[in-house]
């Protein structure tokens, strides 16, 4: 997924340019799935797969607290199965990747990219922007954290003023 993200991430900071006339042909199809392939982004199996058995999990959890432990390990175990089959074998996520690619990215921006991600630099950012972005996030939420406080007395201040009151 992190290579997904990476790739969704990319697009958005680009201008959407892509031509509404511009066509989802074969040969566009064939290149997303390239850049796809180049960038790693369908090589998450294992995430959607752990994501899945754990949301059944924690549900399964909650309507059936004394259930068999033997239970989670049947659901990790197919849902592990069943992603592969869907994700690799059927290849079931490229129809619903298409669009959105065919949307941001046209044909030579595509090729642009594939021949990007193939460079050293390219390979780089594909390994440390996920990164880049989790800790990014961490230091957002941090950073929102520290100013709460600020804007909770500031909002209060303006309740007090209107004549608001909480209780």
């Amino acid at each position: 997924m992190r290579s997904l993200v990476l790739v969704l991430s990319l697009s958005c900071f680009m201008v959407a340019n892509a031509s509404f006339s511009e066509e989802l042909t074969p040969e566009k199809k064939a290149a997303i799935r390239q850049l796809l392939q180049v960038t790693g982004a369908l090589q998450m199996e294992e995430m959607f797969g752990s994501a899945f058995a754990q949301q059944m999990i924690e549900l399964l959890q909650q309507l059936k607290p004394g259930i068999d432990p033997k239970s989670f390990d049947i659901i990790k175990q197919e849902s592990a199965t069943f992603i592969h089959e869907e994700l690799v074998e059927k290849e079931s996520l490229y129809p619903f990747l298409y669009p959105i690619y065919h949307r941001y990215l046209t044909l030579q921006e595509t090729k642009g990219l594939i021949q990007f991600y193939q460079t050293p630099l390219g390979q780089k950012a594909i390994r440390i922007i996920p990164k880049m972005m989790q800790e990014g996030m961490q230091a957002g939420e941090r950073w929102g954290q520290s100013i709460a406080p600020k804007l909770e007395k500031r909002i209060l201040n303006r309740f007090k003023e209107a004549g608001i009151e909480l209780q």
